[in-house]
C-alpha cells in the first residue's frame, strides 16, 4: 500500500509518493538562469534558498507548461536536495492497493525510462508512478546541482 499524490500533466495523470514530498506551493513565475536546459525554466526564493523549478511538461514531454491558475510547483526531495516541478493540476491523494500497481519492468516488453516507477490502475485510467531521483541523467543532475548551489 502506497500514498501518493496524483497530478496532470500533458493530459496525462501522474503520480509522486508522498514520502518524497515536501511541500506544494502555488505556481510564481521562477528567475530564469542564462544558458541552462530548456526544461529548467528558473529559481525562486524557498525557505531562504535557491529552488530550481523544473517544467515537468518540457522535461517528458518537451511541450512547455501552459503555467495558469491551477498549476502547482511541488517541491520534492531529490538526490539529497530539494528541487520544484510544474504541474498543471493537482487531482488529489490518494492510497493505493498493492493490487492495483504494476511494475515498470513488464518482462520483454518493459519501458526503458528509468524515471517510471511503475503504473496504478484504477477504474479506467493508468497512472504513471514516477520515481524522483532517476527524473535526470548525469549530465542533466550535475546542471541542476550547480544551479542550487
Amino acid at each position: 500500500m502506497k500514498q501518493v499524490i496524483i497530478f496532470t500533466n500533458c493530459n496525462q495523470n501522474f503520480a509522486l509518493e508522498i514520502s518524497k514530498i515536501e511541500r506544494i506551493i502555488e505556481y510564481n513565475c521562477p528567475k530564469k538562469v542564462p544558458e541552462t536546459s530548456d526544461y529548467l525554466i528558473g529559481v525562486i526564493k524557498y525557505n531562504d534558498k535557491v529552488l530550481p523549478i523544473i517544467d515537468l511538461n518540457m522535461r517528458l514531454y518537451s511541450d512547455p507548461a501552459g503555467n495558469d491558475e491551477k498549476s502547482k510547483i511541488i517541491v520534492i526531495q531529490w538526490n539529497n536536495t530539494l528541487i520544484g516541478l510544474v504541474v498543471d493540476e493537482i487531482i488529489g491523494i490518494r492510497t493505493v492497493e498493492d493490487n492495483t500497481f504494476e511494475n515498470a519492468d513488464l518482462g520483454e516488453g518493459s519501458i526503458s525510462k528509468e524515471y517510471i516507477q511503475g503504473f496504478i490502475k484504477i477504474d479506467e485510467d493508468i497512472i504513471i508512478l514516477l520515481e524522483t531521483d532517476n527524473l535526470f541523467d548525469f549530465v542533466q543532475s550535475k546542471e541542476l546541482l550547480t544551479v542550487e548551489q
